[in-house]
């Protein structure tokens, strides 16, 4: 069981690595799955300009996720500005909230809750523009309760995230090939877990979790709660299924 609190306080990450080819999308549940968004004096605004993709779910499930059992996963939402943003061409911002996003494998129950309360979360990808999409392109994953990518769980698994007091949450890909991911209560990359998983983030009293890769070719990735193993990053579903875009590679 993992805890992580944040109270007045900032957190920046930066690293570097290569996204791969990413896969079709597919869901399959068998049994209960609830699923609920709840959105109260809130702004929730997902933007693509020109020829860029942004996709923002809530919560969530996106692409080739397996459950067996009960699934559970709210995102609620008060007096909070939830904003996904792909701003030039080429330009790939994905944000989920309560989570699941590519090939995630649970087998039993997984309760997932996101809760943003008088607070703010920003995803941003803005690369340089590109011509036929390949060049000069930024990428920004923001998840929340997360699980990401290949990550599969037998038995279960609770993971929280909370925000309260004013705080930001700001995750930004800036420049020509940058990168930006941010998780929270986690799990990411080719993460096998047998038994049970608590994860839980808390930021409150106006506290500042920034994920950024600003300048060209920079790369940032943060989690939180976490669990990690990935280096670099698994596929991701931006495919056919999920955009304009089929696949998606970095140096």
């Amino acid at each position: 069981m993992k805890t992580l609190a944040f109270f007045a306080l900032s957190a920046l990450a930066t690293a570097s690595y290569a996204l791969t080819p990413a896969p079709m999308g597919e869901i399959r549940i068998t049994g209960t799955s609830n699923q609920t968004a709840s959105v109260n004096n809130s702004v929730v605004k997902n933007t693509a300009d020109s020829n860029a993709y942004a996709n923002q779910n809530l919560a969530s499930n996106k692409g080739s996720v397996s459950i067996t059992g009960t699934s559970n996963q709210s995102a609620t939402l008060e007096k909070a500005t939830v904003e996904n943003h792909a701003k030039n061409a080429g330009d790939i911002a994905v944000q989920s909230l309560a989570s699941n996003v590519g090939k995630v494998s649970v087998s039993g129950t997984s309760n997932q809750t996101a809760n943003v309360i008088e607070s703010s979360m920003y995803n941003t990808a803005e690369g340089n523009g590109c011509v036929g999409c390949d060049a000069g392109t930024a990428v920004a994953y923001q998840n929340a309760a997360s699980n990401h990518g290949d990550v599969t769980i037998s038995g279960t698994s609770n993971q929280y995230f909370g925000m309260s007091g004013g705080s930001v949450a700001d995750n930004k890909a800036k420049g020509a090939n940058a990168v930006a991911v941010q998780n929270m209560s986690s799990n990411y990359g080719k993460v096998l877990i047998s038994g049970t998983s608590n994860q839980t983030t808390y930021i409150t009293g106006q506290s500042f979790v920034g994920n950024l890769a600003n300048g060209d070719g920079a790369v940032a990735y943060q989690n939180l709660a976490s669990n990690d193993a990935c280096e670099p990053p698994p596929p991701i579903c931006v495919g056919p299924a999920c955009g304009p875009f089929a696949s998606l590679t970095r140096p």
